[in-house]
């Protein structure tokens, strides 16, 4: 797993969680006009259980807010930072952090391989 195959999930997030939290090979959601077929990789079940563990050790509650509303709700990016006092690179900033601190976790638990960390340029 890349960390760009995190965010395309974490867009979907959503829509998918309750298949996840199911235990489900997959799911068909609504993308545009068009149903489409997800299919799970076996990394993605533990996706629901590190957000919430992420969200239980912050301790501030816009960060709380921001990923409830924009991952756990789907809202977009652009209704939720209407509703936060924050400027549009701190919104962002945030989620970056948030993104960051998953893929962590997701390092950690062994699903990143080495040459996967490589091959992610640091000017992309």
């Amino acid at each position: 797993m890349d960390k760009a195959e995190l965010k395309s999930f974490l867009l979907i997030y959503n829509k998918i969680k309750d298949a996840i939290e199911a235990g489900k090979e997959y799911a068909y959601i609504r993308l545009g006009n068009r149903r489409k077929k997800i299919m799970f990789p076996k990394w993605l079940y533990n996706l629901p259980g590190y957000i919430e563990d992420i969200i239980i050790s912050e301790d501030n509650p816009l960060f709380t807010y921001i990923i409830q509303e924009s991952v756990l709700f789907g809202k977009t990016d652009k209704k939720t930072l209407a509703e936060v006092p924050l400027s549009e690179s701190g919104y962002y900033r945030y989620k970056r952090k948030f993104e960051n601190k998953l893929y962590g976790l997701f390092i950690v638990a062994g699903y990143v391989t080495r040459e996967e960390i490589l091959r992610a340029k640091i000017t992309d």
